[in-house]
């Protein structure tokens, strides 16, 4: 480490070098045909199984960074790493990531004085660097070897197989970042705002790519795609009452916003096959994780509309009906469409904080808005295709020409797919939290001198206690992907509690 100031200027520097290394190993040891249950231990057991294995992997980095400022005003930093990887192939194992920042404090430049009664702080900074990422599994850019025994002469005969494609191409995936921001203080602190923009390009992300299964194989790790991550964080901190009674709210909006810029070679989209559980698609143009499927368009009501509609193979009377996307007069896969994005338009969370004398209290909000979500439990209770309990919104179902035109008939099995991925199961998961309300009671009495401490608060905290949404499924907050088979709801907790300082 280095340091230095000389008049207005000061540096700090660092250089470094890490590495690690991990080690696992493990046994898996199993018995089978015991004479009796007296002893349990597997030295009892007439056959006798076990398995062993070991992982390891290493880095090693070189490190370093540099501070520079001049009158505590224009802030510059530079880093740089060079980072290396035993999970990649011999040639790709190190990358470099260098990053540059840098701020101005234009407030306290004299042109701002006169503005400083209103506008007391104002820093605009900005910065851009590479990051890498590392996290797959070890050894995936060799073509691994797995035990493989065969029959031959009616006899058990010993071998081995690849169970993986080599890859010695694989690599770092590598994002860049440019971030921009800028902080306002009005009124001495009482109101102020952090503004930032961001905007990321990863490319080459680890991704398990499918191959054509006349390989051999299904998958193989690869560098894949190229994708653009952008959007817009504000907070706001405002001391509304600073006096005998205080109140200070912190409100964050973020803003955020995904693409596919690139898949592959050939640009295919990945995911999205109509097997079950499978409704997230990969697909250029469209956000991450899009939600793939029909556009469900109610119910076949008379022979009529059967017959003169567009439909599918398996189409009958009383059954679903789809939108025909692609105008080709008759329903099939190539009408599925993007119909829904699991990434929010907005979250957003705000922080309430009063006190009063030795009272204080906090209220905590928190939410998202437009964000869909596959609501996989309706599939399995509204899909009437088996013969356990369903919801009760299923004695609404088309039972003959003239009853319910929003959902099918009921059948077992589901010949006519009634239950395909379409947005008759998309929902908005939009909602609006009570995560948080906590109320205390500080203790700043002399008898708490004579046990020797300072000050004693007694609290009430209760969180989850209230929620706001349209979604029909237990919990809105389900997760990256936006699909609902039934997670556990978020826990109503009611707590007491006390702190002490000594």
């Amino acid at each position: 480490m280095y340091n230095k100031t000389i008049k207005d200027h000061s540096i700090d520097a660092l250089i470094g070098y890490t590495a690690q290394k991990y080690t696992w190993e493990g046994s898996d040891l199993s018995g089978t045909d015991f004479p009796d249950d007296d002893i349990s231990w597997i030295d009892a057991a007439a056959t006798k199984n076990g398995t062993s294995t070991m992982q390891q992997w290493a880095m090693a980095s070189f490190i370093g960074r540099a501070n520079y400022s001049f009158k505590d005003r224009y802030l510059l930093q530079v880093t740089f790493r060079r980072d290396g990887c035993s999970r990649f192939g011999s040639g790709n194992k190190y990358a470099n990531f260098p990053s540059v920042s840098a701020g101005w404090i234009a407030s306290d430049e004299a042109f701002m004085q006169p503005m400083s009664q209103i506008l007391n702080y104002l820093k605009v900074r900005a910065s851009y660097g590479l990051t890498g990422n590392y996290n797959i599994d070890n050894y995936n850019y060799l073509a691994r070897v797995a035990k493989a025994n065969y029959v031959l002469g009616g006899a058990l005969a010993p071998g081995k197989a690849l169970e993986s494609l080599r890859n010695n191409e694989l690599t770092w995936e590598e994002t860049k970042q440019l971030d921009l921001g800028i902080d306002l203080g009005f009124l001495n602190d009482r109101i102020f705002v952090m503004y930032d923009y961001y905007l990321k390009r990863t490319d080459g992300m680890l991704y398990q790519t499918d191959i054509p299964a006349a390989t051999g194989f299904w998958d193989i790790q690869s560098n894949m795609g190229d994708f653009k991550i952008w959007g817009h964080e504000i907070t706001i901190t405002s001391r509304n009452l600073v006096n005998e009674f205080k109140w200070t709210t912190n409100l964050n909006v973020s803003f955020n916003r995904n693409k596919i810029l690139k898949l592959g070679t050939e640009n295919a989209p990945i995911g999205g096959y109509e097997t079950y559980g499978d409704f997230n698609r990969l697909e250029v143009g469209q956000p991450i994780g899009a939600l793939f499927g029909y556009i469900y368009d109610g119910v076949y009501m008379t022979e009529q509309e059967l017959n003169s509609q567009p439909k599918h193979a398996t189409s009958e009377i009383g059954t679903a009906r789809m939108v025909d996307v692609n105008n080709d007069k008759k329903i099939d896969a190539d009408d599925r469409t993007i119909i829904g994005n699991p990434t929010p338009d907005a979250i957003f969370g705000m922080t309430n904080e009063f006190q009063y004398k030795n009272f204080d209290l906090s209220i905590f909000f928190q939410g998202s808005y437009g964000n869909d979500i596959w609501n996989g439990v309706r599939v399995s209770h509204e899909g009437m295709e088996s013969t356990y309990n369903q919801f009760t919104s299923t004695l609404n179902r088309w039972n003959g020409e003239g009853s319910s035109n929003t959902m099918p008939r009921a059948i077992y099995a589901d010949p006519n797919r009634n239950n395909r991925a379409s947005t008759r199961w998309v929902e908005d998961g939009s909602y609006l939290r009570l995560k948080n309300l906590t109320f205390g009671y500080r203790f700043t009495q002399d008898w708490l001198k004579k046990i020797g401490a300072k000050s004693l608060r007694l609290y009430l905290s209760f969180d989850n206690l209230w929620t706001l949404t349209n979604y029909s499924g237990l919990d809105p907050e389900v997760g990256l992907w936006g699909l609902d088979y039934g997670i556990y709801p978020t826990s109503r907790v009611y707590m007491f509690g006390a702190s002490v300082k000594f």
